[in-house]
């Protein structure tokens, strides 16, 4: 059983190259109930590569978390879950029949899957058989297409399946992420589903009103929550009627700094105290909201070291 979810629980959408072990700490800090890993390639996980395990290591203080793979193959799937079932003792496995990227796509995963319930059902019906102690949960959209809608009768096939929690984003695959998220599908399968149901999909712009009278057991925040952890803090206060106040742009660069500390502790191939240059995207994001960050922006692109920004970031607050 998924038995740490309570109601209006807030997840930090899993997000490739984004939702590294330093963001889901920094986001569990500032409001994230809990968080799923970047998606990790099932054959990559079984073939031991270093880089598929960096993504999906995490430490106690993200808990609960869960490890979220993807692949065409069953037996990969139901393989690699029994190995990080061993390796990582997760909270949940969650398997991704909603990525649209064509790297996933065109390997047969991903939203691909959503061209074939019953392969989808099978994934999770071998992946749940397997697994000793770890609940299965699915992440998903609602269809390939708007002709080929899918929910909410999957949300019941997933289920008899053994998939014991479901997160729907709200659009289709060909919708990619434009459009608006179909929360009137979310609500009508969370009315009726076995299971229970996280909705994702904008959730940044319901209304207090709408997120504590939804019938979905929480929800899940994606892109929102870039370089944005206070979105949570944010959320929760509108659930309770309450004022919030915006991050400072002296708590922005703190928290940049955070992040780049964390993230170039050794643990990340490529990213170090002296070479910090993969994570500028993610630095960056941290501070856009803030005053003067045009040139902030201009003078990070020059840096390379963890001191260098330091000593950057003190003078400008």
């Amino acid at each position: 059983m998924v038995s740490f979810l309570k109601k209006n629980f807030l997840f930090l959408a899993p997000m490739a190259g984004f939702s590294d072990s330093a963001c889901r700490r920094i986001c569990r800090e500032y409001g994230a109930d809990g968080a799923v890993t970047e998606f990790v390639y099932a054959g990559a996980v079984l073939r031991g590569i270093e880089s598929a395990f960096e993504k999906i290591a995490f430490c106690e203080s993200e808990r609960p978390v869960g490890i979220q793979i993807f692949g065409s193959d069953q037996q990969e799937l139901a393989d690699a879950a029994v190995l990080l079932e061993e390796k990582f003792a997760p909270d949940f496995i969650d398997i991704n029949f909603g990525c649209p990227a064509p790297n996933a796509t065109s390997a047969g995963a991903g939203a691909f899957l959503l061209k074939n319930p019953p392969a989808m059902y099978s994934m999770v019906s071998s992946v749940a058989a397997v697994l000793k102690r770890t609940p299965v949960t699915v992440k998903m959209r609602t269809g390939w297409d708007l002709s080929s809608i899918l929910l909410p009768d999957a949300a019941r096939a997933l289920a008899d399946a053994g998939a014991e929690m479901i997160t729907i984003h709200g659009r289709t695959k060909s919708m990619a992420y434009g459009g608006e998220a179909d929360w009137k599908l979310i609500e009508l399968t969370a009315n009726v589903s076995p299971i229970p149901v996280i909705g994702n999909g904008s959730v940044e712009k319901r209304s207090g009103n709408q997120l504590n009278s939804s019938a979905c057991a929480g929800f899940m925040v994606g892109r929102a929550a870039l370089g944005n952890p206070w979105i949570f803090s944010e959320i929760k206060a509108r659930m309770h009627g309450a004022e919030f106040s915006g991050p400072s742009p002296a708590e922005r660069a703190s928290l940049a700094l955070r992040y780049a500390e964390l993230v170039s502790n050794g643990t990340r191939s490529g990213i170090s105290r002296e070479n910090i240059s993969h994570a500028k995207p993610q630095i960056m994001r941290f501070l856009r909201e803030a005053a003067g960050f045009k040139k902030l922006r201009a003078n990070i692109k020059n840096i390379k070291t963890l001191e260098e920004l330091r000593e950057m970031l003190c003078a400008y607050v």
